[in-house]
């Protein structure tokens, strides 16, 4: 039960994060907002690290990989919030759920991994309920809404190259080192528009966003921790319903009917793949205890 919740509140935490970057954009520009929030995400992060003997020195931090999640990090986070600024938040939080559908074909393709026809299938569907959420050619179509695509695969390209990071690099010392090249990524946009000194009103917002990120990875680090993956991945998923209530309560966005159609098709979709791996795990359990 720890373990959902767990998961349930890293959900939370990050919409609200979001949510907060999205506000004090209203008063300043991108790079200082994304900026700002890798900032405070980045010191609370290395402290946690620190507290745990993990702020040091691993030769791992300039592999390639590294390399490829920092990245995917940093565009993620810049795309994503500029994708929320100019559409439907709860929109954008949908498209992000395609991003386990879209790791499993990658990965397929890149690693060679073995990919059954249930997750093709499962993958195909889910492109559907997107699709469906960006409605192209229709009047609830924005050019905008490509961004949030963007950010999707800058965060599928940021999980797989996860997947290949040495395993004994802490996982904090991976958050505090991505952080700070998000912060980066924020400083870079400095030269297209000037950065104004916040209000006490951004900058609190600013903050709380720092910290509800932080948050949010802390809590998913430690569901991985607490239980089995396959138990508490579905409830991933509940990070639409806070995008929903937040979108609805904050700016009075209600997704039209076909979005939300979208949105429970890629969450279907998601969900009977979690079932399919969790069903082939119990098989290769069950195999490999039948061989000992």
């Amino acid at each position: 039960m720890l373990a959902i919740a767990a998961v349930i509140g890293a959900g939370f935490f990050l919409i609200c994060s979001d949510a907060c970057l999205r506000i004090a954009s209203a008063e300043l520009p991108l790079g200082q907002v994304v900026a700002g929030r890798s900032i405070v995400g980045c010191a609370l992060l290395g402290f946690a690290a620190w507290t745990q003997s993990a702020l040091r020195w691993h030769p791992a931090i300039l592999t390639p990989a590294m390399g490829l999640r920092v990245l995917g990090e940093v565009g993620a986070a810049l795309l994503f919030i500029a994708a929320i600024l100019r559409m439907p938040f709860a929109n954008a939080a949908a498209i992000l759920q395609f991003i386990p559908l879209v790791t499993t074909v990658v990965a397929a393709w890149l690693f060679a991994e073995r990919v059954g026809w249930q997750r093709w299938l499962a993958g195909a569907v889910g492109l559907v309920g997107v699709l469906l959420v960006l409605q192209p050619g229709t009047s609830g179509f924005t050019w905008w809404s490509l961004l949030a695509v963007a950010a999707m695969l800058c965060m599928s390209l940021r999980d797989l190259a996860t997947t290949r990071i040495d395993r004994s690099v802490p996982t904090l010392l991976v958050g505090t080192a991505s952080a700070a090249g998000v912060a980066v990524g924020g400083f870079a946009l400095l030269p297209l528009a000037p950065w104004p000194w916040p209000s006490g009103h951004a900058a609190l917002l600013v903050v709380a966003s720092g910290v509800f990120v932080a948050g949010g990875f802390y809590c998913m680090v430690q569901a991985m921790r607490l239980g089995e993956i396959s138990a508490v991945a579905p409830f991933r998923y509940g990070t639409m319903l806070w995008a929903l209530l937040i979108g609805i309560l904050l700016w009075g966005e209600t997704p039209n009917l076909l979005a939300v159609f979208g949105i429970l098709v890629v969450v279907a979709a998601g969900l009977a793949m979690l079932a399919h791996e969790r069903r082939l795990m119990r098989a290769r359990l069950g195999a490999a205890r039948k061989s000992s």
